[in-house]
């Protein structure tokens, strides 16, 4: 990469992120409540608008057949600009209906800004430090979500809904309008991109995929589970949210450090063997206090994907990283509508048992793929 590429800083890139995190916290934090307040949404509005919001993430694909044609430090500036304006249309929906295409214009602006920052970053670490810039970013985008979170309670007590959407839209719409326009590229003048589904890239793709399922039982049943079977109200989901945000500001940093360190088939082969037995826990723990507990380390465990986009960067050339990354972002996605109605089913026919139950074996089936990453040179 050429030396004036480097005026894109990972210090950029890192203020890039917090600026998307602390935007989609605030979506995240206002969504069901001002969705019920609002318009009376019933869980079945919810639950389609939250299905259809994954929707721009199976469609990552696309940020490859754009980065042939634009710049990185381009689409994920006009990525932020879209969340800030898909926000902003948020606090003026005058329906449902509104509400869903708001959320799905902002989701895209998400799900198209996370493989091309990734990729600035990876693009730009060395690869014997690839760990460490990822867990720093993380631990950056984990402070966002706490601070950003923090103000959203503080500005409920003044304002309402609709206000605080405009106020945060506004304030990331114009971050990134500014970035679009002053951010350099990244790009050196012969430097291009290609779009490439070659054999080499195929563990990568399948951890994606299983990753991807893991995700979509964690984020869909381990809160109901707290809710629904140990009646844990708001005030103490709120709390366990906000630790989960303090704690991965430190542990993030650790991941990456020791993916650096001793690789990354460790950090992905010893994460998913932990899953095995937070996923059987999930299914056989009774006792709430060590529930939450398994709860906040099933989340710090979300960090150990650092480690397969680090195998990724070290497997890939420069053309191919913004590619690969938008291809695994579809292959994380593919279960995103899949896994939510059939683990639902399990539960309601089985019970809550066989949903987590399933996820063990997901996790296993990953460890064992993991445990063919090769052992990479650091260069």
């Amino acid at each position: 990469m050429d030396l004036k590429i480097k005026e894109i800083s990972i210090a950029t890139v890192t203020f890039s992120a917090v600026v998307m995190w602390g935007g989609f916290s605030a979506w995240r934090i206002l969504f069901n409540n001002f969705a019920v307040d609002m318009f009376n949404a019933s869980s079945v509005d919810v639950g389609i608008i939250q299905s259809v919001r994954e929707i721009p993430g199976l469609l990552a694909f696309g940020v490859g057949a754009l980065a042939l044609y634009f710049t990185e430090s381009k689409i994920a500036s006009i990525s932020i600009l879209i969340v800030g304006l898909g926000l902003i249309l948020c606090g003026l929906s005058t329906s449902l209906l509104m509400l869903a295409g708001a959320t799905i214009l902002m989701s895209f602006g998400f799900h198209y800004f996370e493989p091309t920052n990734s990729s600035q970053l990876l693009l730009l670490a060395e690869n014997k430090k690839l760990g460490k810039v990822q867990g720093k970013l993380q631990s950056y985008q984990s402070m966002a979500g706490l601070v950003g979170a923090g103000l959203i309670v503080i500005l409920t007590l003044f304002l309402d809904y609709r206000m605080i959407y405009y106020i945060v839209g506004g304030v990331v719409f114009v971050i990134g309008a500014y970035l679009s326009y002053a951010m350099p590229s990244n790009r050196g003048k012969e430097e291009n991109r290609k779009i490439r589904l070659k054999k080499k890239y195929s563990l990568y793709y399948i951890l994606s995929f299983l990753r991807g399922c893991r995700r979509h039982i964690f984020t869909t049943f381990a809160i109901f589970l707290l809710v629904k079977n140990h009646h844990l109200d708001i005030t103490i989901i709120s709390i366990l949210m906000f630790a989960n945000f303090f704690i991965t500001i430190f542990t993030s940093r650790i991941i990456g450090y020791l993916s650096d360190k001793f690789g990354e088939k460790l950090i992905l082969v010893g994460s998913s063997f932990l899953l095995v037995f937070i996923f059987c826990g999930y299914a056989y723990v009774s006792y709430l206090p060590l529930l939450m507990f398994i709860y906040v380390i099933d989340n710090i465990l979300f960090g150990s994907s650092l480690a397969l986009k680090s195998y990724l960067r070290k497997i890939a050339p420069t053309e191919d990283v913004t590619g690969c990354l938008s291809f695994g972002m579809t292959a994380n996605h593919i279960t995103a509508v899949i896994i939510p109605i059939v683990g639902g089913i399990l539960w309601i026919k089985f019970g809550f048992e066989t949903t987590f139950l399933s996820g063990a074996g997901i996790v296993f089936v990953d460890m064992l793929f993991s445990l063919n990453i090769p052992k990479l040179p650091v260069q």
